[in-house]
Formats: C-alpha cells, structure tokens, sequence
C-alpha cells in the first residue's frame, strides 16, 4: 500500500525527534519550513568552506576494534547519540565505511540490532539543522533494490547528534558519491538541505541546546562571520567574499576599507586578500619523532615563508617572532601556538600567522597547522599602513575557532593510551593537569620507582632535599632495594599481553614495552612525581657527586638513558635480552652514536648538567682525545634531534664566552668544533643555524686559527646565503660573524667577491626605518664601516648606493650614548675618508655629533672617541670648520661633558687619555683653519 500522507508534528516530543513517514521536509508540514532553506544543494553544508578536514577519532587502532565488529576496514568514527526507529535514542559509535555507514554498540563488541549497518545508497538526502551546530537528519529510502543492506530495520529517519557535524557529513557525501559511481555508474551530488529541526526538539533538550550551541561570541562592529574553511572559522572585514565563488579558502576584498590609526585615518588599498590553509593532522608521536624541526613551530613557519618568497627577487621583513593567540571563541581545550611575520616585496606585501593546535579532542593526540596569510598590493602603502595590515592579520588569527565545538572528550581510550604508555613527555604532563588523567602504573609501579632512587641518593649522602622522602605522595610506598625490580616487574606483568607468535616477533614487543616503560620513568623521574623537588638534573648531580659508585643507580641511568642498536628491521628487531648497552661502551667510540637508538630527553639532560662531560674526563683519562670530539660527533649525527643540537650548540657558546677562553691555547678544541658547526649551519633548521652561528661568532672572537678555517671552509659564501634567509636571529648572528671575519683586506675583498655589499645595503636600505631592528642596524653599520677602509668598497657604497643618506637618518633618530650611535658613527667617519662625502656629511651631522660630544659619559666612551674622529675626518673642509665653532658650540660640548676646563684638558675626566688626544688633534686642526682663514 502507498505511504500515508505526512502529518504534523506532534507535541510534545521525546528527547529526540521521533519517525515519521518518509518525506516530511517539505513545505507546509515542517514548523518553521518558511524559514528554512529546503533547497537541495551539493558538496558540504559550510558555506565558503573547502573539503573539511578530518580531526574526527581516525586512530588505527581504535578502527581496527570496531572494523572487527562491523566487518569492514572503516576510515574514521565518533560517538554520537542516535534516534533511530522513533526511540529515545541511544549511544553508538557512528563508523564511515567503505559501502556502508555502521553503528555500533558502546562496548564496542557488534552492530546494533537491526539497525546496525547502512548503505549509503540508501540515504535519500541529508538535513542540516540551522538552530544548532550539532544535529543532522539522514532521510532514507529503504525500496533501492538490490544493490543495498537488506538487514535494515531503523526506519526512515536517522536523527544524529555529532560533535563533528560538519566532518562526519562531508566523510559521508563523498562516500554516498564513491558509492553513486560504483553501483550506478552515475555522477551525482550528495544532496543536502538546512532546516530547523532544533526548534522540534522537547523544552528541556531545547533549553539544553540554547546554553551550549546558540551561546556565541558575536563578530566586532565592521566583521563578519560567515566565513570558514576545512573545519575552522574566522572573522573577516564586511565586503570579503570568495574568489570566484571557489571554496578554497581564498577571500578578497575588492574595495577596501579605512582604519584609524595613531589618530589618522588611512585607506588600505582594494585588492587585499585573506587565504586560509589548514594542514593534515598528525599525530604527536610522529611529530616528535621529526629529525628535521618539525616540533619547532619556527622551523615550521620558515618552511612556509620559503615557499612563499622562493619566486621573489627582492623582498624585506618587517616582523619575524613568536605569537600568542589571543581568543579562545569556541571554549577549545586544545593548545595553541605560534609564530609571525611580514613580507615587503615589490608588488605585494605578505602578513602571515602560523598557528598549531595540538591535542585535539575527542582523543587528543594530534595536531594540526593552521596558516593565515594576508596579501596586499605593495604600491603606495608606508610603514604605518604595513602596521595596519599586520594587526589585521593578528585579528584574524586570533578570531579563528574550529566549527566543532568538541565538548567529548574520549577518556576511556585515552587512558588505554596512557595504560600502554604510548604518549610523549609532554602528553603526560597535559593529561594530567588538563584532563586529570594519568597510567595505572603510576601508583604504585613509578611511585615505588622514584622512591627508591631517592633511597639509594640518601644512602649514598648526596640527596641535597633529606626531606624529599616525607613527601605526602611517597608515604605508604613500599620499598625495593634495587629499582630495576619495579621495572623487571613491570614487563613480567605483561607477559600475557604479549602474545603467542613466534619467539622473533615476542622479543620485538617485548623490546618496544620495555623502552615505553624507560621513557616513563625516566619522565617520572624528570619531574613527573615531584615536580622541581627531584629532577633529572638533580639525579644526576648526584651522580657527579659520589652516587656514579653505585652499581643500581648506574643501572637506572642506563636503563632511563635505553641506548640500543639499530636494526634493519627497526630499533626493536633485535634479539630480547635486560642486558643494555653501557654509556661508558659508547663513549669508547663516539663516532658510531648514529648507530644506536636512545632517549634524547635523557642524553639532553645529561649534555645540559655536563654529566656527559663528566663521564667522558673519567672513561678517558689517559686518552688524548678530547671531549669536544664527542660534541662534534653529535651534532654532524642525523638521528639527533633539534633540541638536543640545539643545546649542544649553546653550550659550546657558554664554554666560549669566559674570559679563560680567550686566555688558553684552544687550537685543538677549535680545529674539532669548526667544520661540525660550518655542518649544522647548512641544515634546514632557522633556530638551529642560529645557535651554531652564535657558536662560531665566540669561537673566531680574537682566534686567527678559527677566522682562516671558517674563511677556507667558505664560511663567508655562507653568511651571503643566510643573509638572504632574512630571518632576524640569524641575520644578527651572521653579522656578528662578519664583523669577527672582515679584520683583513683579504677577508674583506673575499666579502666583496661574494656579493656582500649589494646584501648590506638590501638590509640597510630596508630595516633603517624600522625601530624592531636597531641590533641588526647596529651591526650593519659596523660591518659596512669595516668594508670601507678598502677604497673601492668606499667609493662603491658612497657613489653608487644610498648608504650615507640612510646613516644619516639612524644617527638623527638614533639616541644618545647608545651602541648603534657609535657604529653608526664609525661608519659614517669611514665613509668620509671619501672626498665628496665630507661635505654631506657635515652639513647634515655635525650639529648631531656635538651634541653627542654634550651628552658624552666614560660608560659610553665609544660615542664620545667616534664623534670626535668624524668630526676630525670632516674638519679639512673650512666650511665644517665654521659649523664646529659656530657660537663656540665645540668647545661648549666639551666643557659641559668634563673633557676640558676653561679651554684646557680637565684633570678630573674619565674619558681615558686615548679620547683627548684626538680631541687635542681636533682642536689643533681648527687652530689651525682658524689662523689660516683669517689670514
């Protein structure tokens, strides 16, 4: 018999919206169907939104457990509450099949009676409810054929209540298009429609529904929010609309708009447009695995800038640092963070903001990178408008939220993670303050642990805190005499976990539990129990301190520490034994590190408190090898990881920045370290390269031995190429470099050779107008004043480049007795050695360098000898003379700084003897002039 005709909705309703024939949606039967937009419409609900991106519960393992139950390899699933035939509803796991859409029970073990499994070739259409951002309705059409599951019995309607509305409805359009073409060899859209199925719902799920989902953060006056792409939504100025109508995340505002800004109003130009890009998610275990930086939010947004400027001839930074989020809309537990930066190129200039969100509900084990970029014609806009754009960029970044508003969080499978101990440090420490989450063994396997480790310190007499073992988390504890026993322990207990295949794949889990197990007490070692009270670094110090004698203590180093050899077949293929190898093996053969698999936590914990070192002098006492050796060979090895380089490289920068140092004959330490940093410095890491600039900065500081070997190595074709990375750390560094290498002619002309000058006066040009960047002025100016005491590096800076102009301008701007004032004054002296330069530059400064002469205290002795040696360089020409003694100014700076005293040298300055003698040279030379004028 024909269906019967729909009918009205009755009230009042169950919790859920109850089955009705099918083909309710139409208008005049729905309440509130006027308002709502019935059209059927192809591809996501999320206007202005590309293919949303995953960030539902797509762990392996998980959809392993409920593909045995549904019988198919699924690719993702979500908790969700679902009506179906017409009941209260009832808690599933909604799983996207290859064919099918499966519901499965909440104990994960099989399919929900009748209506476990369907077909997608069954769903008629979807319908997005507008009042909420949680609901959705499947209607269905159950009289397909044969092609379809035959085993459904859920009725007509399916009313879904998902967290991941907008995720789980695209996963499932474009396997209901998959499937289209599969079976009937048709091209179709999936069709979708809105409505408000919100206002069906009973008062209390309404009242429920008003508290959570119409709760919002409205956008600020001039904003809209009507814009969203792969997941995530933001604000936008009034007038942004997509480009060309294309959902790529890519909006551009074809008028422009006016701001206020430091009491102006400017007009930013038509044509700015707004791109989104939202990566992949990953999970945090791959990310700290990275070899190249990937955990490094830096390193990451460099990736991007290079992309972004490799098809650039020229192009300037204005900002280049950390950024914090600054809004939190949809109440997001997840973590943020940060970095920024502004590009000035010729046609356009770039603001960009690069965010990543890690730990992600429902299951909180991956993160994703999310990229705002804004664009901007670059003619006619100044350094305030460039301000304009970057805070426009910041809003936008800040104002970004996910769509789903992620209230569920998965804690039963979070805490079979913990249980299994596959999380990172970081993780640990994150569920436990977020979530209140932590492993089982913990109490009283960790705890037991630690407390006897601290023990064997008491025994031993060199536990700094003796009232660390009163702690109230240690009390009724028990004790072992070993603490290896906990860990023997530990592994015994999941023995039967292991399973019963072969004895090769046994020992390869058995291999993999006992490193999980290391890294988890080595992380409650390291804080995880007792917070700064007991660290590793106090561990260790107590080794360095007599504890290193005991045999059960060296165990858990080495234990924590895990060092074990790499296999063909990966790190954990090797034949299962306790035995681990010992650091004092692998200190015997520095060289093969690269070979073996370890905790870089510990090893960097054990480089940082110098326990490394420690070990090395004790193994190697009558070798000659030295310890830097061990240095070089970890960081030229590729299984490093950044932050352990990183610290190896700033420790090299510690070692070298004592006075001692610069004392000893250090050639040998030199010859090792050199060409291992030259090495680091090519990486692909910003961060990194930085730090081992810094390193080779101190290591050439009054080294000639260093200065020839970076110089032969190419050291200074490689300052060219990090000068053009334009990143501000690195350009700093590179600088201060340069500054150590350009003593010489020789050096200076292989500089020249290379390009630097043409480089200098690129970074001169673009950053003396920039107040963000007065150190990178700073060294500018003292490598360009170096450069000029060759002539043909003079003549070419003063006839062909604007470099007086621009010196001119920073020493106007630049304040009193500051570093930048003297370099820039150095320069500026060097410069002047070329004729027609003395003109300019006295009819421009002079005034300044006086003042400078007025200001001038012994602190700052290097303004006061370079004022006066400009001063100096420019008095051959008379009319520089007239300007000096103008009203007798000269001499009235000197009197009121304490250099002279009734035209005399004072007896009670501090200025040294070295500054009055030029004075006293100056004051010759306008004798002199003076006399000769007159005459």
């Amino acid at each position: 018999s024909p269906p019967s005709p729909p009918t009205p909705w009755p009230r009042p309703l169950r919790a859920f919206a109850p089955e009705h024939p099918r083909r309710p949606w139409r208008t005049g039967h729905a309440p509130g169907a006027a308002n709502a937009r019935s059209q059927q419409r192809g591809g996501p609900p999320s206007g202005g939104g590309a293919a949303v991106v995953g960030i539902m519960s797509t762990d392996v393992v998980i959809l392993q457990c409920l593909g045995k139950a549904c019988g198919e390899a699924l690719q993702m699933f979500e908790r969700t509450h679902v009506v179906l035939r017409g009941d209260e509803g009832t808690k599933c796991y909604v799983c996207i099949g290859k064919h099918c859409i499966f519901f499965v029970t909440q104990e994960m073990d099989q399919l929900i009676r009748g209506c476990g499994k369907l077909s997608y070739l069954q769903i008629e259409r979807a319908v997005t409810d507008t009042s909420t951002k949680r609901f959705f309705l499947l209607e269905l059409d159950t009289e397909t054929g044969e092609d379809v599951a035959d085993d459904w019995d859920g009725g007509y309607r399916v009313l879904i209540d998902s967290e991941h509305r907008d995720v789980l409805l695209h996963r499932i359009g474009m396997c209901w298009q998959a499937e289209m073409m599969f079976r009937k060899y048709q091209v179709r859209k999936f069709p979708q429609a809105k409505a408000t199925i919100g206002a069906l719902l009973t008062e209390a799920r309404s009242n429920e529904q008003d508290a959570i989902d119409l709760l919002k953060v409205e956008p600020f006056k001039g904003y809209e929010e009507d814009f969203r792409h792969r997941g995530y939504t933001f604000f936008l100025r009034q007038g942004f609309k997509p480009r060309a109508g294309l959902r790529t995340g890519n909006f551009i505002h074809d008028d422009g708009w006016e701001v206020n800004y430091q009491a102006r109003t400017m007009q930013v130009p038509a044509g700015v447009q707004v791109t989104a890009h939202v990566s992949d998610p990953e999970t945090l275990m791959e990310i700290s695995k990275s070899r190249t930086g990937g955990e490094d939010i830096r390193t990451v947004a460099n990736r991007y800038k290079k992309d972004l400027t490799c098809h650039l001839d020229q192009f300037y930074m204005l900002v280049n640092g950390p950024y914090m989020k600054k809004m939190n809309r949809a109440g997001d537990i997840a973590v943020w963070d940060g970095w920024e930066f502004f590009i000035r190129a010729q046609d356009y200039s770039f603001g960009c903001v690069v965010l990543r969100r890690e730990f992600i509900p429902p299951l909180c084990d991956s993160a994703q990178v999310i990229t705002i970029l804004l664009r901007c014609p670059s003619r006619g806009i100044d350094h305030e408008m460039c301000e304009v754009l970057i805070d426009e960029c910041r809003f936008v970044a800040d104002s970004l939220a996910p769509v789903a508003q992620a209230k569920q969080v998965y804690t039963e499978f979070i805490q079979a993670r913990l249980d299994s101990l596959q999380c990172t440090e970081e993780a640990y420490r994150w569920f436990e303050g977020t979530l209140g989450l932590k492993p089982l063994h913990k109490t009283p396997a960790a705890l037991k642990f630690v407390k006897s480790i601290l023990k064997k310190m008491d025994q031993g007499g060199v536990l700094q805190d003796e009232t660390i073992l009163d702690s109230p988390i240690l009390q009724d504890v028990a004790l072992v005499h070993d603490p290896m026993m906990v860990c023997e322990e530990m592994l015994s207990d999941a023995e039967a976990l292991l399973g019963n295949e072969e004895k090769k794949v046994r020992d390869e889990r058995r291999n993999a539990w006992f490193q999980r197990i290391s890294k988890y007490l080595a992380f409650c070692v390291d804080g995880g129990i007792l917070g700064e009270r007991f660290t590793l670094g106090t561990f260790l110090q107590g080794m360095m301190r007599g504890a290193g004698d005991s045999r059960e203590l060296r165990k858990v180093l080495e234990f924590m520490l895990h060092l074990l050899p790499r296999g063909e077949r990966g790190d954990f293929a090797n034949k299962w034994s306790t035995s681990l190898i010992s650091l004092a093996q692998l200190l015997h053969e520095p060289q093969n590190f690269g070979k073996y698999s370890f905790n870089r936590i510990v090893l960097r914990c054990m480089v940082q408190e110098d326990f490394l070192k420690h070990e090395w002098r004790r193994i190697n006492k009558s070798s000659s090898i030295l310890y830097e050796t061990l240095l070089a060979n970890l960081l030229t090895n590729p299984e490093l990881g950044l932050s352990l380089k990183t610290l190896i490289c700033r420790q090299i920068l510690e070692n070298t920045s004592t006075k001692d140092w610069s004392m000893l004959d250090v050639e040998a330490q030199i010859r090792i370290l050199v060409p291992a940093l030259l090495e680091v410095t090519q990486g692909s890491s910003v961060a990194l390269a930085s730090c081992a600039t810094a390193a080779l900065v101190n290591l050439s500081c009054g080294k000639d031995v260093a200065k020839n070997m970076l110089v032969h190595a190419g050291a200074l074709k490689l300052c060219m190429t990090q000068l053009k990375s334009k990143d501000d750390d690195l350009t700093l560094y590179t600088l201060y470099l340069l500054v150590n290498l350009t003593k010489t002619a020789h050096h200076r002309a292989i500089v020249v050779r290379e390009g630097g000058v043409p480089l200098l006066v690129e970074l001169l040009t673009s950053s003396y107008q920039n107040v963000r960047k007065q150190k990178i002025l700073t060294e500018i100016a003292s490598v360009i004043g170096q450069l000029c005491n060759d002539e043909d590096s003079r003549t070419v800076m003063s006839e062909d480049f604007p470099v007086v102009i621009c010196l001119l301008w920073i020493n106007e701007q630049a304040p009193m007795n500051t570093k930048v004032k003297a370099k820039v004054l150095f320069a500026l002296r060097q410069l002047a050695v070329f004729g027609p330069n003395k003109i300019k530059i006295g009819q421009t400064a002079i005034s300044n360098v006086i003042e400078q002469i007025s200001a001038a205290k012994p602190k700052y002795i290097d303004c006061l000898m370079n004022a006066v040696m400009l001063l100096l360089m420019l008095s051959p020409v008379r009319t520089n003379i007239r300007l000096m003694t103008h009203q007798d100014r000269l001499a009235d700076a000197l009197e009121t700084c304490g250099l002279t005293e009734g035209g005399r040298e004072s007896k009670s300055h501090r200025f040294g003897p070295a500054v009055w003698e030029k004075v006293a040279q100056l004051q010759e030379r306008i004798a002199v002039e003076m006399a000769y004028s007159d005459e």
